[in-house]
């Protein structure tokens, strides 16, 4: 028995770029996607005054109590929002098949990085709060995944 199959080599290498590029937008799609949702997901955990993997931060000097009262802001927790510029800097960019997370603003960057690695206060006190935790990672490759597929899916329909 034999089988021939005539193969259209010019069109075959066509599908596979259009693959390929069909491909790169949709990750790039999907980048912006979950940056998105991790900068909401550490804005809204540490507006909450919650750790990346659980657990509260450590309470704030009574001097900043005492000032953040005399404001008229909130001090059971700990969220590191005064005037909530900071977070409003808190940006991302995607390019290459990757994102990075970073505050736009180089005078909110500073602060933030005093707050999550440097320390603040006398006794330097650091709340590592620009971070995703593990149950924010898996629910971030769960939703790119689940962006990934769904409109690679829907192409291949289109196509077919």
């Amino acid at each position: 028995m034999e089988v021939k199959v005539n193969i259209n080599t010019v069109e075959v290498t066509k599908l596979l770029n259009d693959i390929s590029n069909k491909q790169r937008s949709v990750i790039d799609k999907g980048l912006k996607r979950v940056s998105n949702m991790a900068v909401l997901m550490i804005t809204k955990r540490t507006q909450s005054g919650k750790l990346p993997n659980g657990g509260n931060m450590k309470p704030y000097a009574s001097s900043t109590v005492k000032g953040r009262k005399k404001r008229g802001r909130q001090t059971g927790y700990v969220d590191l929002t005064d005037t909530g510029k900071m977070f409003r800097s808190l940006d991302f960019k995607t390019g290459g098949m990757k994102s990075t997370l970073f505050f736009a603003n180089a005078e909110r960057a500073k602060i933030a990085s005093y707050h999550d690695s440097f320390g603040v206060g006398r006794r330097k006190v650091t709340r590592p709060f620009f971070a995703i935790g593990n149950k924010e990672e898996d629910k971030i490759k769960a939703e790119f995944s689940r962006f990934y597929f769904k409109e690679m899916r829907l192409w291949v329909k289109e196509k077919t």
